[in-house]
């Protein structure tokens, strides 16, 4: 069996100090073509984006609410329990990387 590993971090520059990012888990790790979702609850804000970022590369926005889709990746916002996921929906080892979520 095939194992990738989706490290998931909270990327909390640039947020107001009042700003409190809780995720679910640090860490995910997920078989290949398993759906993922990457949770976290927050304390304020209103537009979370989230990034992915590969060793020794730039993090790369995925997906906002305002963007369309990107390919394999979804976003799930709900603002009543301040809670935002990100879902792979059918994870590759190239999906093994830091994950950010981060407030625009």
């Amino acid at each position: 069996m095939l194992f990738c590993s989706l490290l998931l971090f909270f990327d909390l520059i640039g947020l107001s100090s009042e700003q409190v990012l809780t995720p679910y888990t640090d860490v995910e790790v997920a078989s290949e073509r398993d759906r993922v979702t990457l949770s976290c609850n927050y304390t304020s804000g209103d537009t979370l984006q989230w990034y992915r970022q590969y060793p020794k590369s730039a993090p790369q926005l995925l997906i906002n609410e305002y963007m369309d889709n990107t390919p394999g990746f979804s976003l799930n916002h709900d603002k009543k329990a301040k809670r935002v996921d990100l879902v792979i929906s059918s994870a590759h080892v190239t999906d093994s990387a830091m994950y950010y979520l981060s407030e625009v």
